[in-house]
């Protein structure tokens, strides 16, 4: 625990009326200091987080940057896989489309993604749809869908068997099907790319693992598509993204 974080944790001891050194044990025990917390910020906005939602890391805000250059004015983005909210709210919050579909399957998750529209003032902005974001049958007969003015932002799970088996500690606090993307970490991909077809959408734009850039792009070259790629601010090669026209 390095002294910013004993910092955060004094002060959120003081705000909160907790016990300093139970908060010590428990970020030294390894749990994530931001669910201790109970709060992250994401493109500058406050998000609530805890057990069962990933936590919001500074290199996802990529997908609002994205966002707020390409969607469509007064057409909706569809934030699949949202999680806490912290890409679609951010987008709410940022830019002119007329709304945000929020898909997450999970209930945990759920829970602090109606906290988070709530507590960023977002209600008649941010929809949310429960649903596994493969499932298009069932999406379709949940929400209206129209590939020629819809945008489509996506943090989906694309950790390896072999990234999962040397995670920081951390990290296992965080849940395992918002992290595991398979043997290779590109079963999502896969899955996606043969159920959806965003060859007419505006904006896709998806966060990818660190080496896994080149064969997200095979995958979606293979379906016709011509992606491109934005390095994170660690120069790692973090999102692969598709603009109608190109």
């Amino acid at each position: 625990m390095n002294q910013n974080e004993l910092k955060w944790l004094t002060e959120y001891a003081e705000k909160s009326g907790e016990n300093l050194e139970k908060l010590i044990r428990r970020r030294e025990n390894g749990e994530p200091l931001q669910y201790i917390l109970g709060e992250w910020e994401f493109y500058g906005y406050t998000f609530k987080v805890g057990k069962g939602v990933l936590i919001p890391r500074p290199e996802t805000e990529f997908l609002v940057d994205l966002a707020k250059e390409y969607c469509v004015r007064g057409a909706p983005v569809f934030d699949l896989c949202s999680g806490s909210g912290c890409v679609g709210i951010s987008i709410a919050k940022e830019t002119l489309c007329s709304n945000v579909i929020a898909v997450e399957k999970s209930p945990a998750a759920i829970k602090y993604l109606r906290e988070n529209i709530k507590l960023n003032k977002v209600e008649k902005k941010v929809n949310v749809i429960e649903c596994n974001v493969l499932n298009r049958k069932k999406l379709n007969s949940m929400v209206k869908y129209n590939s020629f003015t819809s945008s489509i932002v996506i943090n989906p799970p694309y950790l390896s068997k072999s990234d999962m088996d040397s995670l920081q500690k951390e990290v296992t606090h965080e849940p395992k099907e918002a992290l595991y993307g398979g043997e290779d970490g590109l079963d999502f991909y896969r899955n996606f790319f043969d159920k959806w077809n965003v060859r007419y959408n505006p904006l896709f734009a998806c966060e990818v693992g660190d080496g896994q850039a080149q064969a997200v792009c095979e995958i979606m070259e293979n379906k016709g598509l011509k992606p491109k790629i934005l390095k994170d601010y660690s120069g790692i090669e973090r999102i692969i993204y598709t603009i109608r026209g190109d």
